[in-house]
């Protein structure tokens, strides 16, 4: 898989590396049953590092097809789209211009970093925010390359996302 993933109660954080289908079936099973266990939607952040490549043909149209299972599960959903510079401006322009028109008015944001998610989302969402953000930090996450064959081993857990009760969740 050429993702990581970590979740809170209120929340899921994707690293990206190389999209494949498999991975997408996989986040969004997993943040539908977030939305389950809270028994509300939940917010969700993916990082998309500068050198990560977008999906290709037939995984970008399995990410269009199962959209709409994200807008009824997320409360919030943000794309990091990592760069700077008038290219990946553009980049991110047309990803929200793309994206925007299918969800919620301020429900979908494209940020060129994790810092300014916080400030975008509603204050009832925030806590979830900050604990998911703060996780990805604690595992490196908001820093790492992209993902290449798999996943790396979690600092400090013998399993990536293995915690219970107000920590990280696990399949």
């Amino acid at each position: 898989m050429a993702c990581e993933i970590v979740s809170t109660e209120g929340g899921l954080f994707v690293l990206w590396g190389k999209p494949a289908k498999a991975d997408f079936d996989r986040i969004i099973e997993r943040v539908e049953h977030l939305a389950a266990m809270r028994g509300r939607p939940v917010v969700f952040i993916t990082r998309v590092p500068v050198s990560a490549p977008p999906p290709e043909g037939e995984t970008r149209a399995h990410l269009n097809s199962i959209m709409p299972r994200f807008i009824k599960v997320c409360a919030s959903y943000h794309v990091v789209l990592e760069g700077t510079g008038f290219v990946s401006a553009v980049k991110r322009a047309i990803l929200a211009g793309l994206l925007q028109l299918g969800w919620r008015s301020g429900t979908f944001f494209v940020h060129e970093s994790a810092k300014s998610i916080v400030a975008k989302v509603e204050r009832s969402l925030r806590p979830d925010v900050e604990a998911i953000l703060s996780l990805a930090d604690a595992k490196g996450l908001l820093t790492a390359p992209p993902p290449e064959d798999g996943p790396r081993p979690a600092r400090g857990s013998s399993r990536p996302g293995d915690r219970r009760a107000g920590q990280p969740l696990s399949h």
